[in-house]
């Protein structure tokens, strides 16, 4: 139970707010009340409430007082602002003060209701990670250092071939081999766990698979392993004649391991093997790209990436570019210009008179990234399309024969899952993101434009729409605003614009090598070689 303190002047309505909600079942408790600030902040250290509920106008000390004095002895308390004071000064200075949200006055149950739960979810997100930072530290007493999962991700993502004499013999210290064998990459994520058990449990999960992954790999190979900036297991194996044959049955002992003995399942992404160890980043690549055909053929099994490369960039139609493009276009919701890339896509294979198969294995790859897309919003193919099951889509994509066939199910497809997801909430928050997003829109092109004034435009406080934001599109902010300067530096490539450095400036980049970064992350492409494609 989340423990609420109400300080309000009014006893009558101090009386009603306790008895018009269901506190209990919401999982919060009251436990305290106080009739102003000064009497409140003499409560905080006994009752230490999770959530204070506070009135703007009182006497002694009124709330913005009482808050910023509360603040100062505690960071981690939530405050929810009761007034009907609705001027914007009041509201500025809540926010100002870190107020997490404000309810006007005649109180709203429903809105009441929506921002408690709200500030639980913020909660329980802030104490997991708190938790996570417990146990990577006592991971760090036992012997598992931080900087060797930082130093490791380095190398996974290309970093670590320009190291230095002393970075390499700590690499030794740690007991990591860098020369005399041959390496190979291995992914395991976790599949979907039971919402019921997944704030509280996935560390346990996640150390557990890591347990039973280790053991089995340490028997057969030399083995190091880390967590990826995504959460993911990946174990850097080394053998020393290179021979990796039984690294699959390894791996499905493993999956059936953990099938058995543990409430969840995971899915393993094998890269192909590397002489050197400067070579280690491709090898995790191509194992991260073998574990997205999950999306496809489903959870719970092993991929090997000679044996489920990207048949997109194989056949030349539906490249990590077309991807990324596809992708982007979804996330954003823009349906006309993602029924422009279709157009775009399908005439491209005509002109180039793609065979059927060719065509039927780049359908398959664009329902993955559909699939993609479904899963970044928590959303599954049965929720958009309830009379089809998964697998009988794919089977159905295989039994095409007609390119117009193929054409009009893939738009059908796309458009329906942007729709389910970009129109299935229309409540107070769906607003703020519209208007945030209306804003990036007007200011994209200024390079000092902050998050904090995107706050200030929409008058929420920081944390709280960043939280708001990540919890209704399922990315950050900053990831929304690099996705559209990239989408306009696009546009302003593909309007005849060749100089990288003025596209940079016009979309809100000031070093041109950061915007070729950000370009080709998202793209797949540099600007250089994206510029030369037009030409």
């Amino acid at each position: 139970m989340y423990k609420v303190l109400i300080v309000d002047d009014e006893y009558y309505f101090r009386q009603a707010l306790k008895i018009s909600l269901p506190w209990g079942e919401l999982g919060f408790e009251i436990a305290g009340e106080a009739k102003n600030g000064a009497e409140a902040l003499e409560l905080m250290p006994e009752v230490e409430p999770d959530v204070v509920l506070v009135d703007m106008n009182m006497p002694i000390m009124d709330g913005l007082e009482f808050i910023h004095k509360a603040k100062e002895r505690d960071q981690k308390t939530k405050f929810l602002v009761l007034s009907g004071h609705s001027e914007f000064a009041y509201a500025r200075q809540a926010v100002q003060l870190g107020v997490f949200n404000y309810v006007l006055k005649p109180i709203n149950e429903e809105e009441l209701q929506s921002s408690l739960m709200d500030m639980k979810e913020l909660i329980q997100s802030e104490r997991l990670g708190e938790f996570e930072l417990d146990d990577l530290r006592k991971q760090a007493s036992e012997g598992l250092s931080v900087i060797k999962e930082q130093v490791l991700n380095g190398w996974l993502q290309g970093s670590g071939s320009s190291r230095t004499r002393s970075e390499q013999e700590r690499l030794h210290d740690w007991g990591i081999p860098l020369e005399g064998l041959h390496y190979r990459a291995v992914v395991v994520d976790l599949d979907e766990i039971d919402e019921n058990h997944l704030d509280e449990s996935m560390p346990v999960y996640k150390a557990k698979v890591q347990e039973i992954a280790k053991q089995y790999m340490q028997n057969a190979f030399h083995c190091m392993s880390c967590q990826d900036h995504d959460g993911r297991l990946v174990m850097i194996l080394g053998s020393p004649d290179g021979s990796f044959n039984n690294l699959e049955t390894i791996c499905e002992r493993i999956r059936l391991n953990v099938q058995n003995d543990m409430a969840c399942t995971i899915t393993i992404g094998l890269g192909i093997g590397c002489d050197t160890f400067e070579s280690i980043p491709r090898s995790y690549k191509e194992a991260l790209i073998a574990l997205k055909h999950r999306f496809v053929w489903g959870g719970n099994k092993v991929f090997v990436h000679s044996l489920h490369a990207e048949t997109g960039m194989k056949a030349g139609l539906f490249s990590v570019e077309k991807r990324s493009g596809l992708l982007m276009l979804m996330r954003i919701g823009n349906i006309a210009e993602t029924e422009e890339w279709l157009i775009r896509f399908f005439h491209d294979a005509r002109v180039h008179k793609a065979s059927m198969e060719m065509l039927l294995l780049a359908g398959i790859e664009i329902v993955s990234t559909c699939l993609e897309f479904l899963a970044e919003a928590s959303q599954s193919f049965e929720d958009v399309f309830r009379d089809t099951r998964q697998p009988d889509m794919i089977q159905h994509v295989q039994r095409m024969k007609t390119f117009n066939e193929l054409e009009e199910w893939m738009r059908a497809l796309i458009l329906k899952a942007m729709d389910h997801v970009h129109s299935r909430k229309t409540n107070k928050a769906v607003k703020v993101i519209e208007e945030v997003k209306s804003y990036i829109s007007r200011h994209y092109g200024n390079e000092e434009l902050r998050i904090e004034d995107i706050a200030r435009s929409v008058h929420m406080n920081y944390n709280h729409l960043c939280f708001v934001f990540k919890k209704e599109t399922t990315f950050t902010i900053n990831d929304y605003l690099t996705e559209i300067r990239i989408i306009k530096a696009k546009e302003l490539f593909d309007q005849g614009e060749k100089v990288i450095q003025s596209v940079a400036n016009r979309v809100g980049y000031a070093d041109a090598n950061y915007f070729s970064k950000c370009f080709k992350k998202y793209m797949g492409i540099t600007p250089s070689k994206y510029v030369n494609q037009i030409q």
